[in-house]
């Protein structure tokens, strides 16, 4: 359109020049129209805005950032006698004095729950912050930069790393991204850490404790003092209505842990209950002063089938003190001779005798008993189809097996040996001791239901026999005790003595030893309590729990945890073990505040043909969830309940001692250091240097060529030179 319109400006300049210099000689005739249209060309150029496009450079400086903590935790003393808030101010007065001297540009932003408004060293607001929100405030530093686009040197966060928001893992993973991408590492300096914070730390190590009702219940706790001085303290046992149901004063030494338990009788219904003692002046930490959990009492009996194949005092006492047992309904089969058993069930001091074999021939037989435990030389119990069969009910019925005098058989039948938790060596050991391991005490075996791994009680009581080396532990396996060679400590001599293996939706158990039988009849052995009964009923117990369903029960309910936050679904899942027609079961959920609502569980498919269903629920609100499966079948046997435990959220003044590991992970994701208060003068000296200034590019811009004095100037001179020279000439 340009091209069109500048070609009849330029005809019409011509003309007029032409025409208006009539009579003049062609040569002045010439002259004047040719300055008129250069003139004319050179105002049309204008309009083609001839130029190029160029990209603004904008050099800033890069400024540094400190995010001091201004929360109420920040009162707290440190072990100079100051306030964490004073050292923490110290620090940025000479954070400050650095950047200052070497020029380099510093903002100071205080935070609590929130960021604060840029302020200087001498302003600093007092510790009085109801939260923190460590991670919300840097991402808003780095939100904010990216939007002025600014370029930042870096961050220095002081404060004790107590964040009181719950912050998921990928809320601290975006701000690593956002920080990396920006080339800004985050530095963390932790106020208050080094020395032990004065707490005292109440410990109960089981959420859930399994009971029948009436029988004797052992609560263990364990109480830790750091940073105090020694302190004379009350721990209450209290129920469901905060009631007390007992106490204890327990003096607490300075850096020493206190063990102890509380012995009860379980209640006659499943409970949640609470231990607690008062808060010690000075302590940082309140919310570790109370442990609550669940007592889950059982009301069907343990039903127990033992097979013995070679009978001998072990399992003569062994059987003896299981019918002994109300909470346990037992059957046991000897096996005398090829053609003589005879079987002794509970309630009967009388027994039956067989020229067969007694045990369960179907998966539907088997499923009646909740446990299976075999002795020694079983083969004749044991056909291929029964193997089979006893298979599939520890695996798809949730069965628990125990082979409680070593291996179980002379030979190799055919289907037991996948049942089993190791793979025997040849070698056996004559005299051990029995000792349990950590990991028995992490299952919940040992330092719960029976003595702590350390307890004296395990060198005092009579040595073992004919316990088998292993040469292979299987998969799953968890060895709760070990058998220690008598007079040695070797390691090399040490073999499993005490084995649990998760078998599909079962439990399978090995007691590697002989000889138990003289816990209970030596008299040195009695004089330190009753270990045999409560060895192998605690055991039997324990292992019952283990499986995925109790005893008695038909259905099965696990959660992936039993405590979690609120907002976050929970996935319930629920397992059947019954026989006959598989019933539809429901969920009765029941809130802190008493609300009951009711969902259907979806049903599954499982390549094993296990009847599955899986249902979600979301806690909403704090306090105790409790989930109860209704089995629709009438005269139906008791069904599985569990508690789910939503905390509260955390308050500033919940737990007062400084967090290191969190600071250290935030400066760790970031690419930026942990620094220690006595190393803080070297970083400053090797971080805050004099830098160049950041190169910010703006978008695009056309840069025009004719914008400049000396294309004005040219227009002028000719539009002038041509009015000079039609004057000369007598022209207007």
């Amino acid at each position: 359109m340009l091209v069109p319109i500048s070609l009849i400006a330029i005809g019409l300049a011509g003309y007029s020049a032409w025409g208006s210099s009539a009579g003049l000689p062609a040569a002045s005739r010439s002259m004047l129209g040719f300055l008129r249209l250069l003139a004319i060309c050179a105002a049309l150029l204008i309009l083609f805005n001839p130029g190029k496009w160029i990209r603004p450079v904008e050099e800033r400086e890069r400024p540094w950032i400190v995010l001091t903590d201004v929360s109420s935790s920040m009162a707290q003393k440190t072990a100079g006698n100051n306030t964490r808030a004073s050292e923490a101010a110290t620090l940025v007065r000479s954070i400050a004095d650095r950047a200052k001297s070497v020029g380099v540009p510093l903002r100071i932003h205080p935070f609590s729950d929130s960021l604060g408004a840029t302020t200087d060293v001498t302003s600093l607001p007092a510790p009085d912050g109801e939260g923190t929100h460590l991670v919300s405030s840097v991402s808003q530093v780095l939100q904010d930069a990216a939007s002025s686009g600014e370029s930042l040197a870096g961050i220095i966060i002081l404060g004790d790393g107590r964040e009181t928001r719950n912050t998921p893992d990928s809320e601290i993973d975006a701000l690593a991204l956002r920080a990396r991408s920006r080339n800004t590492a985050v530095h963390t300096l932790t106020i208050g850490a080094g020395s032990p914070p004065p707490d005292l730390v109440l410990h109960q190590t089981r959420a859930t404790l399994t009971a029948f009702p009436g029988q004797p219940l052992k609560i263990p706790f364990a109480i830790q003092s750091t940073g105090l001085d020694p302190q004379r303290a009350v721990l209450t046992l209290r129920d469901g209505n905060a009631e007390e149901l007992a106490s204890q004063t327990l003096d607490l030494p300075t850096g020493k842990t206190v063990s102890g338990a509380f012995d009860l009788t379980a209640p006659d219904e499943s409970a949640r209950w609470t231990l607690e003692m008062p808060v010690v002046p000075g302590e940082v930490r309140r919310a570790n002063n109370r442990s609550t959990f669940n007592i889950r009492v059982i009301h069907s009996k343990t039903r127990v089938f033992l097979a013995e194949g070679a009978p001998y005092w072990d399992s003569k006492f062994l059987a003896q003190l299981l019918r002994q047992q109300p909470q346990m309904d037992v059957q046991s089969v000897h096996r005398l001779s090829d053609k003589r058993y005879f079987r002794i069930d509970s309630g009967s001091d009388d027994p039956s005798e067989a020229d067969h074999p007694v045990f369960p021939a179907t998966l539907d037989e088997l499923s009646r008993y909740d446990l299976v435990i075999f002795g020694k030389n079983v083969d004749p119990f044991l056909t291929p189809e029964r193997a089979d069969a006893l298979r599939t009910y520890v695996r798809d019925r949730g069965g628990a097996v125990l082979f409680a005098r070593g291996k179980p058989t002379t030979g190799d039948v055919v289907g037991i040996e996948p049942l089993e938790p190791v793979t025997w060596a040849a070698a056996t050991a004559s005299d051990f001791r029995f000792m349990p391991t950590r990991d028995g005490e992490a299952a919940g075996l040992f330092g719960e239901a029976l003595p702590a791994p350390d307890s004296v009680l395990w060198t005092s009581l009579p040595t073992l026999k004919d316990g088998r080396q292993v040469s292979l532990v299987k998969p799953f396996t968890r060895v709760l005790a070990e058998g220690v060679p008598d007079g040695s400590t070797a390691l090399s001599g040490r073999f499993p003595a005490l084995l649990v293996r998760r078998y599909g939706q079962g439990v399978t158990g090995l007691v590697n030893a002989d000889g138990l039988w003289k816990w209970d009849f030596y008299p040195e052995a009695r004089e330190l309590g009753n270990c045999y009964e409560d060895f192998w009923t605690q055991l039997i117990q324990w292992m019952a729990s283990y499986s995925e369903f109790l005893p008695g029960q038909d259905f099965s309910l696990r959660l992936p945890s039993q405590r979690g936050p609120a907002g976050v679904p929970v996935a319930a899942a629920i397992s059947f073990r019954g026989s006959g027609d598989v019933p539809q079961p429901a969920l009765e959920i029941t809130s802190p505040a008493g609300a009951t609502t009711t969902i259907q569980p979806a049903t599954l498919s499982d390549p094993s043909g296990r009847p599955l269903w899986r249902a979600s629920f979301t806690p909403d609100t704090p306090g105790d969830w409790k989930m109860s499966l209704v089995d629709p079948r009438p005269k139906a046997p008791p069904a599985p309940e569990v508690t789910y435990s939503v905390p509260q959220a955390p308050a500033e003044a919940d737990d007062l001692s400084p967090d290191s590991e969190f600071m250290d992970s935030i400066a760790t994701a970031t690419g930026g250091e942990s620094i220690q208060p006595a190393d803080l003068a070297k970083f400053l000296d090797q971080a805050i240097v004099t830098n160049p200034p950041a190169s910010l590019e703006s978008g695009a811009v056309w840069q025009p060529a004719w914008n400049h004095a000396l294309v004005a100037l040219v227009i002028a001179a000719l539009l002038s030179s041509e009015w000079f020279f039609r004057r000369r000439q007598g022209l207007a």
